[in-house]
């Protein structure tokens, strides 16, 4: 694949906990997602699935700002993952929110204004190659542009069109009817802003932040033939306390168990802070372990569910969830 990276050093702390450090500019292509591997991984989960299974009939863990676990400019809120890319797939997250924004010619991943130290080039060809050693397997990659990082800077539609198109033969094209087969070796980019030439996937129109089902029933999603088709999005960020977040998350669940083999795609993020103060790890504690245990009881698809601390048991001493609800989604 084209174009100059930097290297990575993978260091190995504590407790099998990665750490990316980045050195010096060079031309290496990769990253080693197999140095990475942790206890309990589930590789290849979705080899079990039948290729005939719809893309809306799936229960995919998802990681919500995936690559902020390197961002090293910390604050109460920069940092909603623990592992690093390479760890959130090894232990079965499929799907990754990645927020690129054009600085200095480059697309970096950003959350906010802060830097993850890692660019989009580098995270998509980590995730090509693991999708090269484990053909069975497929990503999706949510993309926002993070517009407070560069000013929302006009050559960020080139940039991404650009560089997606550069990976076209490893992009699969969204149709409502998608099947787990089409996906298998394939990367689906939904994207809520459009880029030049697009969209290579979908884009997604009509993302809601509202507490009220309806509003959160009406997005969209344009594929490349230009045709819509429905998409139900809950991403409740910032709620008032734990139970309006948790009806908002159980209340797309129903719909879903509801509407049966007639749902469309559902992206239901368990992902938040409670309250006037950003605190990720008191509502990962509730909602994550919550989800898990409303899943366990039901037999119903849950859609693409995007968390916090995915595939993490604790986070600065405070239990997440994020292993458990993980793995109950692996299981379904």
């Amino acid at each position: 694949m084209p174009g100059k990276k930097r290297i990575f050093a993978l260091v190995m702390l504590k407790r099998g906990v990665i750490l990316l450090l980045l050195l010096l500019p060079s031309c290496i292509e990769k990253v080693d997602l197999d140095s990475d591997i942790l206890e309990g991984t589930a590789v290849c989960w979705m080899g079990d699935i039948p290729d005939s299974t719809p893309l809306s009939r799936m229960s995919i863990p998802g990681a919500h700002d995936a690559a902020s676990a390197t961002i090293t400019a910390w604050t109460a809120w920069t940092q909603t993952q623990g592992r690093t890319i390479a760890g959130l797939w090894n232990c079965g997250v499929r799907a990754f929110d990645l927020r690129p924004a054009l600085v200095d010619g480059e697309l970096g991943i950003y959350h906010d204004k802060y830097s993850a130290h890692v660019t989009f080039q580098q995270v998509m060809q980590a995730l090509l190659l693991a999708l090269e050693k484990h053909p069975s397997e497929g990503a999706i990659i949510l993309i926002r542009h993070e517009e407070e990082a560069d000013g929302n800077n006009p050559l960020w539609q080139q940039a991404m069109g650009d560089y997606l198109e550069s990976i076209r033969p490893h992009l699969v094209a969204y149709h409502p009817g998608l099947t787990m087969g089409e996906l298998r070796g394939k990367v689906l980019i939904l994207s809520r802003n459009e880029y030049k030439d697009g969209p290579k996937g979908a884009y997604i129109k009509g993302w809601s932040s509202s507490a009220h089902l309806q509003a959160q029933k009406g997005a969209s999603l344009i594929g490349e033939d230009g045709k819509a088709s429905e998409l139900w999005v809950q991403d409740y960020y910032h709620p008032e306390g734990e139970q309006d977040k948790w009806e908002a998350v159980k209340a797309i669940l129903d719909q879903m168990e509801a509407a049966g083999e007639a749902c469309p795609l559902v992206i239901n993020h368990c992902s938040g802070y409670l309250g006037t103060l950003p605190d990720y790890r008191t509502n990962a504690r509730i909602i994550n372990v919550k989800t898990a245990d409303y899943l366990t009881e039901r037999s119903c698809p849950a859609g693409i569910v995007m968390m916090d601390y995915a595939g993490e048991s604790h986070s600065k001493g405070v239990y997440v969830g994020g292993d458990r609800l993980v793995s109950v989604l692996i299981g379904r």
